[in-house]
């Protein structure tokens, strides 16, 4: 049960670096209109949802919350951040940052940041079958 809280927690910490990370290496104005193809804030959705998952697993880790309350919450987080994030992935055109940073490593960098979205539903499926 453990296991699948930490799991839970250090995918929500790699969500909030992975989104973070384009403003380190590209301008702030080009990672501003690669977050802006769709009409929400994918990128602060995605922070805000990671964060709130990541003290959900923390509180069941501690003892503090119900179990099945935390199983549920955090794989309707993880579900919620997964859907955005692929509908971004997908409205985002591939050359979006690259043409505006002019950085060719960042490529296929929208589908790196969803599939560790995807780890948050996941470990929360797993611990969700650990207390059910």
């Amino acid at each position: 049960m453990s296991k699948a809280l930490k799991a839970g927690m250090v995918s929500c910490l790699v969500v909030v670096a992975l989104v973070s990370l384009p403003y380190f290496v590209a301008p702030a104005t080009a990672v501003s209109v690669y977050y802006d193809t769709i009409p929400v804030p994918v990128e602060l959705l995605d922070v805000l949802l990671s964060l709130v998952a990541f003290i959900a697993f923390g509180s069941a880790l501690r003892g503090r919350s119900d179990p099945a309350t935390v199983a549920g919450v955090t794989l309707v987080l993880g579900g919620f951040l997964a859907g955005i994030t692929l509908w971004w992935a997908v409205v985002t055109p591939a050359s979006t940052l690259v043409e505006a940073a002019r950085m060719d490593a960042l490529n296929g960098y929208r589908w790196v940041i969803f599939l560790a979205t995807l780890a948050v539903p996941t470990s929360a499926g797993w611990y969700a079958r650990t207390v059910l």
